[in-house]
């Protein structure tokens, strides 16, 4: 899709402020929303990015963002208008200096409506050129971007074939069913089965020991988006069905695919949100007015939940439909994201409180619990906020509470911090708490070590590591002992610090490990 067919949806509203006739004629790959001042990381070439500018704080917001996005090839930038008002002359003056095509969009149109045109289209454009030679086969593709789903493909297939079939997504969500619906027990034994097989498609044996086949939908990144399930063994198919299977399973895949940008798009505010929280970087102003556009009230209490399943490939999508099932009968209002391999899930209301988090975890449904089988979930429950500037410490404590959490039931609640180690007492801080407590004291060390070459900050840990014993800590770092006497001289001198008490050697200590946890974060 090109930028001018873009413009050419009248329904889009779509306006051009700045661009060159011949940028038009560029090619649209994908879309993003964003609102970061340093987008580098999420944006590709070919992306057409949508903007409110809630990045925008004058003249050199403006340089960065736009010189940011032009280094990526992005092929349009589109700035609402609701935050921002009139574009300013200076953001249409780097668009032109950096070849960005600027366009603007009516208030009454959302982002959303317009991400969700480009990968239809996309997706349309892409899946086309599959074989028409059967008519099933051409209207299983016409079937795309339609606005039936994937349930309008699996409907036909039973017009035409009677195949019973189903989709269930990668977080074990059935989305769309043709035919008589699978019980929950099914759907558990397919989705655990289809999380160990990979990319394999496989036959398990349901009621009765009927078959059923399982189709993996990958995405181009080898990425299962969720698998489609049909009644029957493969193998006993006429090749004139097999064929229509196989297009079926591009179209499933294309339409889970569009569902989950669509989804991404809705949740990827949400996540940028946690990420600022849980660096520590947000002004409380600026968490209000984010909270806000989000949809919550940052007048009321806020309980943060943080939710994982520790098994590596566990769909961190899983754990966040979990959540929210576990905690749409609160009568509050949810923010939900995925973060990692974490679920964060922000819950708001005049009356929240962790009993109630917790004695909505107590009637979860029995097919959740199918679902984790023997895994357990870990859920980290935070103290209602008493003001938006305890958010982000809100976020850091559900955190250290999940993390902590162990018990042997199949979901286990924390709402209180009992922290057992330093490294878990670390855990609660926020991370720019301890990166300025480990700067601050090692600071001299790191500077030394750069304009000398020298190694104080690798001779401070062995010492300490090793209980500041003289003869193993020297043996360690491949030194003679009177070396590693100077150093550790020359680290005191600089730290103003005397490693023959205990005091400074915890200080040090506990700056080393700061520092160490905010570079493995």
């Amino acid at each position: 899709m090109r930028i001018l067919d873009l413009l050419e949806r009248a329904e889009l509203t779509l306006t051009v402020v700045w661009a060159e006739p011949e940028l038009l004629e560029r090619s649209i790959t994908s879309s993003y929303i964003l609102d970061l001042p340093a987008p580098s990381k999420f944006v590709s070439e070919g992306d057409l990015v949508l903007s409110a500018a809630l990045w925008h704080t004058g003249e050199e917001s403006a340089r960065l963002f736009v010189s940011s996005i032009a280094a990526l090839g992005v092929s349009a930038l589109v700035i609402g208008r609701i935050v921002l008002g009139e574009i300013p002359d200076y953001l249409v003056r780097e668009c032109r200096e950096h070849g960005v095509v600027l366009l603007t969009v009516s208030p009454d149109v959302s982002f959303k409506s317009i991400s969700q045109y480009i990968d239809t289209a996309n997706a349309i454009d892409a899946v086309r050129p599959a074989s028409h030679s059967l008519e099933v086969n051409r209207r299983l593709l016409d079937q795309l971007g339609s606005g039936s789903g994937a349930q309008g493909a699996l409907g036909l297939l039973f017009d035409e074939f009677a195949i019973e079939s189903w989709v269930i997504e990668a977080s074990g969500s059935v989305t769309a069913v043709a035919g008589t619906p699978p019980d929950s027990v099914l759907i558990a034994e397919v989705w655990n089965r289809a999380l160990a097989a990979g990319e394999a498609d496989f036959v398990v044996l349901g009621a009765e020991r009927r078959a059923s086949t399982v189709w993996p939908l990958v995405t181009d990144d080898k990425t299962p988006i969720g698998y489609l399930v049909c009644a029957g063994e493969q193998r006993s198919w006429p090749a004139d069905v097999a064929r229509v299977i196989a297009t079926l399973v591009v179209v499933a895949r294309v339409e889970l695919e569009i569902a989950a940008k669509r989804r991404e798009s809705d949740l990827r505010q949400a996540s940028e949100f946690v990420d600022l929280l849980a660096s520590d970087t947000l002004s409380p102003g600026e968490a209000s007015a984010r909270l806000r556009l989000l949809g919550a009230d940052p007048l009321e209490p806020v309980v943060v939940v943080a939710a994982t399943v520790l098994e590596p490939g566990y769909p961190t999508r899983a754990v966040l439909e979990t959540l929210t099932a576990i905690l749409g009968d609160t009568n509050t209002t949810m923010l939900a994201c995925e973060f990692g391999t974490e679920a964060i899930v922000f819950v708001s209301g005049p009356a929240v409180t962790p009993e109630l988090i917790v004695d909505a975890g107590s009637r979860v449904k029995a097919e959740r619990l199918l679902l984790l089988g023997e895994r357990h979930l870990r859920v980290g429950v935070s103290e209602p906020t008493v003001s938006i500037s305890h958010l982000g410490q809100a976020v850091a404590s559900a955190r250290a509470r999940m993390r902590a959490a162990t018990s042997d039931d199949t979901i286990t609640w924390a709402t209180r911090s009992t922290p057992v180690s330093y490294d878990a007492l670390l855990e609660m801080l926020p991370d720019r708490v301890r990166q300025s407590f480990g700067q601050g004291l090692l600071a001299p060390l790191f500077e030394y070590d750069a304009r000398h070459g020298s190694e104080l900050i690798t001779t401070l840990q062995v010492f300490l590591d090793s209980g500041s014993a003289w003869q193993q800590a020297a043996t360690e770092l491949h030194v003679h002992v009177n070396t590693l006497r100077y150093r550790i001289g020359r680290i005191e001198v600089l730290t103003h610090r005397d490693l023959s008490t205990m005091h400074d050697r915890v200080d040090l200590f506990l700056a080393l490990a700061s520092i160490q946890r905010g570079a493995g974060s």
